[in-house]
């Protein structure tokens, strides 16, 4: 794995179309937990699976040094706060996660980043399905678990995701680039 201070995402390797996302990725107890909704939904659906994340935000054509963002991610958790629905792809069904002030202030962190790009307001949390969901009431009570308690993220993942995303083909083409623990 390279050093966070060595990672450089250069304009040769991402179009205008691409951005690097940044996920944070569930603890490995939180994520036994939230994986199999996801898997569920998406075999209903017909749907790639994908892993748990919170989308901290993207980047763009930057050289970047995570050091300081892993520094202040360190031992992160936050609570649910509800379950949510839009009729937005990419947050059709999600549980919405508080705004801890160690998360404004990694969100700060990203966003002084050169390169960092949002094109929505900043709303933690984790998409449970992209697309409308198929059936979900056999998973009602599995859904309200993921609410009881909070989840721990001790993962920084940055995805290779080309934009816009609202197809299922284009979730199956994301592409993991580099992982750091937190």
């Amino acid at each position: 794995m390279a050093s966070p201070t060595c990672m450089r995402i250069t304009k040769r390797q991402m179009s205008d179309e691409h951005v690097v996302s940044l996920w944070l990725k569930p603890c490995l107890s939180d994520r036994e937990r939230i994986q199999p909704v996801i898997d569920q939904l998406a075999e209903a659906q017909g749907a790639p699976r994908f892993p748990p994340h919170m989308s901290l935000g993207s980047v763009t054509d930057a050289s970047v040094d995570f050091a300081p963002l892993l520094t202040v991610l360190t031992g992160l958790s936050l609570t649910p706060i509800e379950l949510d629905a839009t009729p937005v792809f990419t947050k059709s069904l999600f549980v919405r996660f508080e705004i801890s002030d160690q998360l404004a202030a990694a969100r700060s962190c990203l966003e002084a980043v050169p390169g960092f790009r949002s094109r929505r307001t900043f709303d933690p949390h984790i998409s449970l399905c992209y697309g409308k969901p198929v059936a979900t009431k056999h998973l009602s009570s599995e859904i309200d678990r993921l609410l009881s308690a909070p989840v721990a993220f001790d993962r920084l993942q940055l995805m290779r995701v080309k934009l816009p995303v609202e197809t299922h083909a284009d979730v199956a083409a994301w592409t993991p680039i580099e992982s750091f623990a937190v």
